[in-house]
């Protein structure tokens, strides 16, 4: 069966995703996080992720789109479960417009 909310395994899956994004957030500076997949239906996820992204960075780093409005900085795909599967139909596309005439991909 599914864990409840209140599990402390949910806490522990909270931190380990919330290092992942911090690690993210200093090494790659992202305009946004999208956080998708199966365990990302747990919304409750979304808020413990983000109390412990905070707490990690400590004020580190100074963006008020990630001090003031978390919860726009961190969130799940719009395309929901679709999104990987769009995404790839989108670089096939993208691939197929950038082929020449003897059907092999540019040189960008």
């Amino acid at each position: 069966g599914e864990l409840p909310p209140d599990h402390p395994a949910w806490e522990m899956e909270a931190r380990y995703l919330a290092l992942g994004v911090a690690n993210c957030l200093c090494t790659l500076s992202p305009n946004r996080i999208i956080l998708g997949g199966g365990v990302m239906h747990r919304e409750h996820l979304f808020p413990l992720i983000r109390k412990e992204v905070k707490r990690l960075l400590n004020d580190y780093l100074p963006w008020p789109s990630l001090l003031d409005r978390m919860e726009e900085y961190i969130v799940p795909p719009a395309l929901g479960d679709r999104a990987g599967a769009l995404g790839a139909i989108a670089l096939a596309r993208q691939g197929k417009e950038t082929e020449n005439p003897r059907g092999r991909a540019k040189r960008l």
